[in-house]
This record gives C-alpha cells, sequence and structure tokens, in this order.
C-alpha cells in the first residue's frame, strides 16, 4: 500500500536519483542564464531576483501550515492508516486554495507600489511592464499551491527519488519553452509567459499521476475529527513564526539591494546567489531523502536507533558541506569567467562573506530535517521572528555603513546569536536526551577541516593555477580543491564508525553501477 522498503534503500535511491536530478536541473538552469545575458542585460536579472523576493514574502500567507501537516503523515503512513492519510491529504488541499487566493490577492494589491522598491526606475529597461511581468510571476506562484500538496505525498511516503523525476522533468520543460521563445523573440515578457504556462501545464499533468497512484488516498471522503484540526492549527501557530522568520530572512536580500544599491549590482549578486543556491540545491535533496526517513524513524526506532542514524546522517552533512565550502571558495569567481565569459564580480569580503553564510546554511540541513520530521518546530516559536528581526536591523544599518557586504553581515550575525546554538540545542535535549557539546566537538572538527584546506590551497592551487577563463584549468584547479579537502578529512575522520559508514556507502555504490 505505502512505502514500505528497508529504510537504508530508500534513503540511497533518493540519495542517488535526487542528486542526479539535481545536477541535471543545474545544468540545464546555467545554460539557461549564460543564454539569457547572452541577449539581454544584467538589469533584466535584477527584476528577477527582486520579484523573487517580493513572491518569497507573499509566500507568508502560507503561514507555515505546510511543516505542521506534513510531520503528521508519518506516523499513519508507518501503520498503513489510509483513512488518516486521506483526511491529511483533503484539509491539505482546502488550505493551499485559501494560501493561493490570499497570495494573489495580496499580490494584486501591491502591485502599483512596485517602483518605490527600485532605486533608479530609469534601470528599468524600456520593453519591460513591471506591472504586467510582476502579475506574470504571481500567477505562476499562486498556481503552484494548487497542485503541489498532492506532490508532498511522495515525500512522505519516502519516494523523493519520484518526487525529484517529477521536479526534474517540470525545469527541462520550463526553461526549453523559455529558450525557444528567448532565441525567437528576445523578449523579456514573453519568456516568462511561456515558462509560466509550460510550469503550469506540467504541474497539473503531475497531480493527475500522483492522484492515481494513491487512488486509494485521494477516495477518502471523511474529515479529520475537530480535535486533530485544532492540533493543526495550534502547530501551525508554532510553524508560522518560523515561516515569518524564515521568509523575512531568506527573501528580502534583493529588495534590499534593488532598494539601495540598484538593478545592476542587484543582477550582478544574482549570479553568486544562484551558483550557492544551486550548491546548497544539491545538498539539498540528497539530505531531503532522510527528512521522511528521520521521520519514520522517529516513530518507529528507539531513542538511541534514532541518535546512531543522525550521527551518520550528519556527518555526511558535515562532510558534503565541507567539500563544496571550500570549491566555492576556491572556484566562484572562475566558474563565473568561465560560465558567463565577463568578469561580473563582487568585492573579495562580500565573496568571502557569501561563503560563510552558504556554510552556515548549509551544515543544518539534516538537523532542520529532524526537527521538521519530529516536530520540535513546537518549541522553538519565538527564535525565527528574533533571528529575522536582527537580521533586517543588521543588514540594513551593515548596508548604508559597508555597501553590498552588509547584507551577509546581517545574516551572519543574526544566525550567529539565535538558529547556529539553539537548534542543536533543542535536538540534543528533546529528541536525543544527549550533551550537545558532542555536536559542538564534531561541528569545530568540520571547521577546521575547512580552513586548513583552503589554507593550503591558498597557497598552492589558488596561487599557482590561474584558470583565467579556461575551462581545462578551471577543471584542474577543482580537482586540487577536491583531493586537498579529502585528505585532510582523511586524517581526521579515518578512525570514527561514521567515516567507515560513509566508505560503505560509496563502495556499495560503485558495486552497484558496476554490476548494472
Amino acid at each position: 500500500m505505502f512505502n514500505h522498503l528497508p529504510r537504508k534503500t530508500n534513503i540511497i535511491k533518493a540519495f542517488v536519483i535526487s542528486g542526479v536530478c539535481a545536477l541535471l536541473n543545474i545544468v540545464i538552469g546555467f545554460g539557461y542564464r549564460y543564454l539569457f545575458l547572452k541577449i539581454l542585460s544584467i538589469e533584466y536579472l535584477g527584476i528577477n531576483g527582486l520579484f523573487t523576493n517580493i513572491l518569497g514574502l507573499l509566500a507568508l500567507a502560507e503561514l507555515g501550515i505546510t511543516g505542521s501537516i506534513v510531520y503528521r503523515f508519518y506516523d499513519p503512513i508507518s501503520k498503513d492508516d489510509v483513512k488518516k492519510v486521506g483526511e491529511l491529504m483533503r484539509f491539505f488541499k482546502n488550505a493551499y486554495l485559501i494560501i493561493a487566493g490570499a497570495i494573489f490577492g495580496v499580490g494584486l494589491a501591491i502591485t502599483p507600489f512596485l517602483k518605490f522598491l527600485i532605486k533608479d526606475a530609469a534601470e528599468v529597461p524600456a520593453d519591460v511592464n513591471l506591472y504586467v511581468v510582476f502579475i506574470l510571476f504571481l500567477l505562476q506562484s499562486a498556481s503552484t499551491y494548487l497542485f503541489s500538496y498532492k506532490l508532498t505525498l511522495l515525500s512522505a511516503d519516502q519516494k523523493q527519488d519520484q518526487f525529484s523525476v517529477i521536479n526534474i522533468i517540470i525545469s527541462f520543460g520550463r526553461y526549453s519553452s523559455q529558450i525557444i521563445v528567448l532565441f525567437i523573440t528576445k523578449n523579456y515578457t514573453l519568456t516568462l509567459l511561456a515558462g509560466i504556462l509550460i510550469t503550469m501545464a506540467l504541474n497539473f499533468i503531475a497531480s493527475l499521476w500522483v492522484a492515481s497512484r494513491y487512488k486509494f488516498v485521494f477516495d477518502v471522503k471523511s474529515k479529520l475529527d475537530v480535535e486533530e484540526r485544532k492540533n493543526i492549527y495550534k502547530d501551525t501557530t508554532a510553524a508560522m513564526f518560523h515561516k515569518i522568520g524564515g521568509t523575512v530572512l531568506n527573501s528580502t536580500d534583493n529588495i534590499l539591494l534593488s532598494k539601495f544599491i540598484g538593478l545592476a549590482i542587484t543582477g550582478i549578486y544574482s549570479n553568486y546567489y544562484l551558483i550557492t543556491y544551486n550548491i546548497m540545491r544539491i545538498i539539498g535533496v540528497l539530505f531531503q531523502s532522510f527528512t521522511s526517513s528521520l521521520g519514520n524513524a522517529h516513530f518507529m526506532l528507539d531513542k538511541d536507533s534514532r541518535y546512531v542514524l543522525y550521527k551518520k546522517s550528519l556527518f555526511l552533512n558535515f562532510a558534503v558541506t565541507g567539500l563544496m565550502t571550500v570549491c566555492a571558495y576556491s572556484l566562484i569567481n572562475d566558474f563565473i569567467l568561465v560560465w558567463l565569459r565577463k568578469p561580473l564580480f563582487l568585492d573579495d569580503i562580500t565573496v568571502i562573506l557569501i561563503i560563510i553564510q552558504f556554510y552556515m546554511e548549509a551544515v543544518r540541513f539534516v538537523s532542520m530535517s529532524y526537527t521538521s520530521a519530529c516536530g520540535l518546530f513546537v518549541r522553538d516559536k519565538a527564535r525565527p521572528l528574533i533571528q529575522a528581526f536582527l537580521n533586517l536591523l543588521i543588514s540594513i544599518i551593515a548596508l548604508k555603513k559597508f555597501g553590498i557586504s552588509g547584507i551577509f553581515i546581517g545574516t551572519i550575525i543574526s544566525s550567529l546569536v539565535t538558529v547556529f546554538w539553539r537548534e542543536p540545542y533543542l535536538l540534543y535535549k528533546n529528541a536525543f536526551g544527549k550533551k550537545v557539546l558532542e555536536y559542538w566537538f564534531e561541528y569545530i572538527k568540520n571547521v577546521v577541516v575547512v580552513l586548513l584546506s583552503i589554507l593550503i590551497l591558498q597557497f598552492s592551487a589558488n596561487k599557482y593555477i590561474i584558470v583565467n577563463g579556461m575551462p581545462h584549468l578551471f577543471v584542474l584547479k577543482a580537482l586540487a580543491c577536491m583531493l586537498v579537502f579529502v585528505l585532510i578529512h582523511f586524517l581526521f575522520f579515518f578512525r570514527t564508525e561514521e567515516y567507515k559508514y560513509m566508505i560503505s556507502l560509496i563502495v556499495n555504490f560503485a558495486k552497484k553501477i558496476k554490476t548494472k
């Protein structure tokens, strides 16, 4: 009925397939961005970034209800309780219909004020009607809620691999249609329209496919009882604070840059954001496979067994993030030059701050997954609001004093004084009953490995391999970065059980690929 394959099998399938899909998605996305900038100017990217952040703020209408519902799926799915899962899906559907309407309504209401978010209106390309473009963005955002709730069932049922394949099909359809229209018309608005129409159509088809696969769930006509709905509303109150905090934290950078710096710089930053976002996406997709498995484990395993699974997952998270951070620090500007053939760079201090922010967010994936999977967000209601307030306040002050780097100073400081220490503390205390010092010991070791790798690279590959836009030299430097990190990581961790587990996973992958 539901997916009851071994947990390790589900994790491996999701890990491999989701990772491949993420890489394909990134290749397509970077290819599209390259063609976009060959035909249109950097200011168009600034508009993209600005409107994407505005829609991120409008997503506050979701109020965190997704998180408060999704983690409720794990228990009934593990028990094959079709009736309960069906009732949750009906509730989910009604909630998302309301959310879609709220986003579209609020979006229309703020449309007349868009020009106040742009420092210099002269930067807006002559062929762009801001209001028409924004409404197109708005339609895509609102329409997503009409279909996406069904796809959530795949993740809850430990079928992240299928979820990832659907997403890559949708992305390929969107980018392909946009590239065709961009080449034919060279018109930004028509390009957006083509992508939006294809995305809506493919989302609709995907939702029909999921409904057919889980017909037994969607045939359920009964509603959640009053007590269960009250509990969801109660949890939503807690989730709402996380949603507000997370949205303000992640959806204000481009708005602040557009308002105080300008569309051109916003466009340049958007390239760095695209790179770090896609690296985060790879890590996120890989470790998203653990969310449903950790949720399942929370109800099926004892506390000690859950902790062992968490430690192995966390070690993998630290290792992958460390490798990505070392490579990003050494290669990000080289990649932009190889990719876009233009030196569209930010200053060195800003780049370092972007990498630090990236690392601090990426090492949290497994901890965030477990916090979400077992409903611990309810115990951390105030923290996201405090973090968001500090981030916005410090970013605005620092932006005026230090320019673009102030944005990242605000994010880093607000994270350090809130989620950086509080998330692991709550997790170890409430989920595992362990001392959080174990977490910090591993965290510090991983930071030392990253810093030591970067230091060695500064006096070797970074100094002697001058890429200068040459792809083969970029590949050589990337291999040097990976080699240095892998060797340093081995010296620090080769005796640990978690390292041996990671190697066994790699060996098993290699054997399966060789067999096939």
